[in-house]
């Protein structure tokens, strides 16, 4: 079988999450507890996030049409090698910020964002979010409550199952992946989802 090409993910990315987030997953939010996350709130953005193959190819292709691709790459780099060999807690202490956040804090592919991208939310105020997982480096906030949506988790769920349903027909490996550290790989070479694909993943690149 033919092997995929990097425009054969993207679409299989496109097409996943657009049938899987197809229908609005959130109600209205009451007044107190703060508006609906939206573009421009990235407390969010400083957790580690699991992507497919697909869903890394993406993104990485959005954000070379979208930023500079010389600070892009200095920002992946930085990333990663912040993070790398960090477990859950260290990794959330360090506070570290995804590297396709732009200067003012908003996504700069925010409508080729990844499931999981879109799953986190929060029906709380911002300023608990930033106190339990935003830029302020150190340990959160133990009093702060942030109170989420399960219904857009359950769309992310769907959409990479049906992305790994795709790469099985396609007679290919489907891979999770952490989304810092695929960004590092695939922007230094971007070939290298083909061996992604094949199964072949060092194990500090796969999601935990």
């Amino acid at each position: 079988m033919k092997p995929l090409d990097a425009g054969e993910l993207v679409a299989i990315a496109s097409s996943a999450l657009a049938t899987a987030f197809a229908q609005p997953t959130k109600g209205p939010t009451p007044a107190s507890e703060g508006p609906p996350c939206t573009l421009g709130c990235s407390s969010c953005c400083y957790l580690p996030v699991n992507v497919t193959v697909p869903e890394v190819v993406h993104a990485l292709k959005a954000a070379l049409t979208a930023v500079d691709v010389i600070a892009l790459g200095d920002r992946i780099a930085s990333a990663s090698d912040q993070t790398r060999g960090l477990d859950g807690s260290d990794r959330l202490r360090a506070r570290v910020a995804c590297p396709l956040l732009d200067t003012q804090g908003s996504c700069t592919i925010y409508d080729a964002r990844p499931a999981y991208c879109r799953a986190y939310n929060a029906r709380s105020s911002r300023d608990a979010c930033d106190r339990l997982i935003g830029p302020s480096k150190g340990l959160a906030d133990p009093n702060a409550v942030v109170v989420a949506d399960p219904a857009p988790f359950d769309c992310a769920f769907a959409a990479q199952a049906r992305i790994d349903r795709d790469l099985e027909h396609a007679g290919a490996e489907s891979p999770h992946l952490d989304l810092t550290h695929a960004l590092a790989l695939l922007y230094a070479e971007p070939s290298t989802y083909k061996e992604w694909l094949q199964g072949h993943v060092d194990d500090w690149v796969r999601s935990r």
